[in-house]
This record gives structure tokens, C-alpha cells and sequence, in this order.
């Protein structure tokens, strides 16, 4: 369980990154991003989620590389995910504007 929370919070903050890099840079390579930061964040923490799951694969630097490529997905999956409850918020509060406006509705406080 801890590996799994480590990975998502290893992700979450690569995405942290890739959208600070975005915001400023403006990059189109959001996903290429991710995932060399990834692999990046992995190699420096030494992070090997197959080792620590039991899993022997051919060689660790293999396995450094795809929990590097793991991290780099979740980032992305994770940058997705907040993308969805952002649209359905905007999509949400701005049909109750529409509304309020198509009823001629005000504040009531």
C-alpha cells in the first residue's frame, strides 16, 4: 500500500512541475515532459516499484526506467483527472449563471 501512495504522490508532484514548466514555458509536449521527469524522479529516489513488489525483472536499471514511465503516466492520468473536475465545475457554475439570468433571479443576501 505504501509503494501504491508513494507512487501517487510521486506522480502529483511531477505534474505539479510539468504544469509549472507549462504555465510558463508554454510547452505543447505535456505528456513527453511527464515522462522524462519521470524517469528522472526515479533514478534520484532510487524508486524500483517492481523490486518492492517482488517483481524481478532482467536488469534494474529496466525496472528504474519503467517506474520512471509509471510515475511520468500517473502525472498525466492525475493532470486528466483534475482537468475533468475543472470542465464540469466551469460547466456546472455556468449554467447556473444561464439560469439566474434566464429567470431573472438575484441574491437573496
Amino acid at each position: 500500500m505504501y509503494v501504491f501512495t508513494l507512487t501517487l504522490l510521486l506522480g502529483l508532484a511531477i505534474m505539479a512541475i510539468v504544469a509549472l514548466i507549462d504555465r510558463f514555458v508554454m510547452t505543447e509536449l505535456w505528456m513527453g515532459v511527464a515522462l522524462i521527469l519521470g524517469i528522472g524522479a526515479a533514478w534520484l529516489a532510487d524508486f524500483d516499484v517492481f523490486a518492492l513488489w517482488g517483481i524481478d525483472l532482467r536488469a534494474t536499471w529496466i525496472s528504474i526506467g519503467f517506474t520512471g514511465l509509471i510515475l511520468g503516466g500517473t502525472a498525466y492520468l492525475l493532470h486528466e483527472v483534475v482537468g475533468l473536475i475543472a470542465s464540469v465545475f466551469r460547466k456546472v457554475a455556468d449554467e447556473a449563471m444561464e439560469f439566474e439570468k434566464a429567470h431573472d433571479l438575484h441574491r437573496a443576501a
